[in-house]
């Protein structure tokens, strides 16, 4: 009676161990999938008031004066920097390389980004699509 009572109770500790491992990924599973705060992604128009504040200027009143859809003034496209400055274009929805179409020397942030390239007269930003923070400033010659 003693030997099936500690069967029994070796049993309940097996089962138990491995619903609490189940439900311990299931519960990791799905909370990586879900929405997270820390990937919410700037809008190309928002890069692009970021640039209009910290690089030019602008006041905030001058900002929010412009239009939210102002895309005849600047021109931009997804990319993904490297730590070594390579600067590729991304498919934006689900974070395919296309290609390699520059190399920044001058970053103000180490590390990969992804970034929004942004050209306003004539001038590339590289503006960090999650952060805000302006990657590289380089005027284009015409």
């Amino acid at each position: 009676m003693n030997l099936t009572f500690h069967k029994n109770k070796f049993f309940i500790l097996i089962l138990f161990s491995i619903t609490f491992t189940l439900i311990f990924y299931v519960a990791s599973f799905y909370s990586l999938e879900g929405f997270n705060l820390n990937s919410t992604l700037l809008q190309p128009n928002e890069a692009y008031k970021i640039i209009l504040h910290n690089y030019y200027n602008y006041s905030s009143s001058k900002i929010e004066s412009i239009p939210t859809d102002n895309k005849d003034k600047f021109t931009y496209q997804s990319v993904m920097i490297k730590g070594n400055g390579t600067v590729y274009l991304m498919n934006s929805k689900d974070h395919y390389i296309i290609k390699a179409i520059d190399k920044i020397a001058n970053q103000t942030i180490d590390g990969t980004h992804f970034a929004w390239k942004i050209i306003i007269n004539y001038t590339k930003f590289y503006v960090d699509s999650t952060s805000g923070q302006i990657i590289s400033a380089t005027k284009n010659s015409r």
